[in-house]
């Protein structure tokens, strides 16, 4: 499950912004907590008794993979909103020190955020779909309650 949240969600992320204000004010409509509502790997849906408690929190640059009190992942993001659609660059870092970078594609409308992303070192995905065998997790997320 981890690396399929991972993926999908943005865990340990560094993203790759174009720097410019819209970059800014996309990133700052992202910083809020996010409840998972579904994930969908391999054409499959995670089983919603692993989705109980399962947040995705993003502020300042950073992002938390939650579960109830439990970090399951912390990274950092980046965006590039010059991009159709938007990209999201995820990164991790592991025990060992080094780096992992999911590249992902996403969407913001209506309180609702879908990320869907590669696995690490895979291209980035062109569209919002995770279908069998292509190694795309596809997240779908509502604006928790403040």
């Amino acid at each position: 499950m981890k690396t399929c949240v991972l993926v999908a969600l943005a865990a340990g992320v560094l993203l790759a912004e174009s720097g410019n204000e819209q970059a800014t004010q996309e990133r700052t409509k992202l910083d809020a907590t996010w409840t998972v509502t579904s994930v969908l790997r391999n054409n499959n849906e995670l089983p919603a008794d692993r989705l109980i408690d399962l947040q995705l929190v993003f502020r300042d640059r950073s992002f938390t993979i939650k579960q109830g009190d439990k970090t399951l992942t912390v990274g950092t993001f980046r965006v590039d909103t010059a991009k159709t659609p938007h990209a999201i660059d995820l990164t991790t870092s592991e025990r060992d020190g080094s780096k992992i970078t999911t590249l992902a594609i996403y969407e913001l409308a209506d309180g609702v955020l879908r990320i869907c992303g590669a696995q690490p070192g895979e291209p980035r995905p062109g569209e919002f779909a995770a279908m069998d065998g292509s190694g795309y997790t596809l997240t779908t997320c509502e604006r928790a309650s403040p």
